[in-house]
């Protein structure tokens, strides 16, 4: 038996077949790589929000928020964890969020509460490094809302 060698027109079939199939994987291989910048954008904007939502409830920190914290600082700490383990030659879109933080003013206590005031003095009346008489620069003060016997009082510090 005398076996046939293949003609010019095999090889070129067996060539564009070839092609079709690199370009099919490249295509596919395409998709993926997109897919996979998607999923990570989205996770860099979820983790964005989520911080920006911790820096809120960091502002308030007071009730039922501070439950709410921790269990937001976990969700965080595993997205971070998820994220960083993903592949990190990925080019990232630059995302804008949607999310405003909203500064919340400062407001005024009555100036009609009873008012405590606790004036704190340097322990000593000359410097320590020459010597030399202390005298006023400035003066920092405080006021905080106490619940005191049943009645609430401002706490001012000086």
């Amino acid at each position: 038996m005398s076996e046939q060698a293949p003609s010019t027109a095999d090889f070129l079939a067996r060539i564009a077949l070839l092609e079709a199939a690199v370009s099919a994987r490249d295509i596919t291989i395409a998709e993926r790589d997109e897919q996979l910048r998607r999923e990570r954008a989205e996770a860099a904007l979820r983790i964005h929000r989520l911080q920006l939502r911790i820096d809120r409830f960091n502002r308030k920190a007071f009730g039922r928020s501070s439950e709410k914290l921790g269990q937001m600082q976990l969700e965080l700490e595993d997205l971070e964890t998820d994220f960083a383990a993903s592949v990190p030659d990925l080019d990232l879109p630059i995302v804008a969020d949607t999310d405003k933080v909203r500064v919340l003013p400062v407001r005024k206590l009555n100036p009609n509460l009873p008012r405590k005031r606790i004036v704190r003095e340097p322990s000593c009346a000359s410097c320590p490094g020459c010597g030399g008489d202390m005298r006023a620069m400035g003066q920092d003060s405080e006021g905080m809302l106490d619940l005191v016997a049943h009645a609430w009082q401002v706490i001012e510090t000086i």
